[in-house]
């Protein structure tokens, strides 16, 4: 049996070109500053093509202190086409960059975030984010010492106490003032806002964006609490056209609510958005734009998200500019705020003006 071929090392390139190792590792790594004859030069580099030799990431990430990788902890987001943006723009802006990232998909794995971030940390990666599907608290991650975490989609709970994290979330409440707004534009007075079923982040964020713009417009706030399906939208809102006096338009929770919502405006003859005006929230993928009709929708901002997590951490980990020392000297400690991502209005044929009474 033929043993495999052995791997070329620097020596090799430099005993075939007739230079010293330090030439080699001078001209590959592209500091000859003048130094190296531009023969020389390429001696080297038609050796190194020659013999097929490659630079090893693991030696030169030893030497730098770094491996230029990250670890991205999700619950299931990996696994998501919906939220799955997020991750995949946080791994296109690593890439940029010449990052890679590693992720640990917790909903593959009987794993808790810790050992997540202790099976990362073993495989010496640089920084951490830690992503989740939906909006939610969650306690402070035990992660190794040293390794800065960015969260991304979720906060920390109350129990935290002043311990804080950098932290990226969309705008809810904003998003939600912005949909409210975009019903009373067109004149409608009599608005219902059909909610999740929980007290998640989603829902008190949404909730107070709908009171507060009502409450701006001299009006009063009309909330339920149907749930996060299709059937959830469709029971609630048959129970709200059957009333003396119906709403003529509708601020959704979640595009499924609203799909819900608009089944149930055709089973009772009406059609949208001629008799009633829905709009929704998320702009789920392959979703809302296939409704009858395609639903305006606030949309959640996952691609901007995943972006603006990752382009945190990278900048504490290679600060640039301003943010590369404090006054003292010092490397800028990591910002530990809450950064909104905006919500934007997608607009598409679901909200119209109000019916004559």
């Amino acid at each position: 049996m033929t043993p495999p071929a052995r791997r070329p090392t620097s020596a090799d390139v430099a005993a075939l070109a007739g230079v010293s190792r330090a030439t080699v590792s001078m001209v590959l790594n592209g500091r000859v500053e003048g130094t190296v004859a531009a023969a020389t030069q390429q001696r080297v580099l038609d050796a190194a093509e020659q013999l097929g030799y490659t630079r090893s990431a693991l030696a030169i990430s030893l030497k730098q202190q770094h491996t230029r990788t990250i670890g991205l902890i999700t619950d299931e987001i990996a696994t998501s086409p919906f939220a799955g943006r997020m991750a995949r723009a946080a791994s296109m802006t690593a890439a940029q960059r010449d990052y890679l990232v590693i992720t640990v998909d917790l909903s593959l794995r009987d794993h808790s975030v810790a050992d997540a971030a202790r099976l990362l940390a073993e495989r010496q990666v640089d920084g951490l984010i830690y992503a989740t599907m939906g909006r939610v608290r969650v306690p402070v991650p035990q992660i190794p010492p040293g390794l800065p975490l960015v969260l991304l989609n979720c906060e920390l709970d109350s129990a935290a106490g002043e311990e804080q994290l950098p932290t990226v979330v969309p705008d809810d409440y904003h998003g939600a003032r912005r949909a409210t707004r975009r019903l009373l534009d067109v004149g409608h007075e009599r608005i219902v806002m059909l909610s999740g079923d929980d007290r998640s982040l989603a829902v008190l964020e949404r909730e107070a964006g709908f009171r507060d713009e009502l409450a701006e417009a001299g009006m009063s706030a009309r909330i339920l609490a149907a749930g996060w399906q299709m059937d959830d939208g469709y029971r609630t809102s048959r129970s709200l056209l059957a009333e003396d006096q119906p709403p003529t338009g509708l601020f959704c929770i979640r595009d499924r609510v609203a799909a819900g919502a608009i089944h149930a405006a055709a089973c009772e003859g009406l059609e949208v958005p001629r008799d009633l005006s829905v709009i929704g929230f998320d702009d789920e993928d392959f979703f809302a734009e296939k409704l009858t009709p395609p639903l305006t929708t606030m949309a959640l901002p996952h691609e901007q998200m995943g972006q603006r997590a990752m382009s945190l951490l990278l900048e504490r980990l290679e600060p640039t500019g301003d943010r590369a020392q404090g006054s003292a000297g010092e490397p800028e400690a990591f910002p530990r705020e809450r950064f909104l991502i905006d919500c934007p209005l997608v607009e598409r044929e679901s909200v119209g003006r109000p019916p004559l009474d």
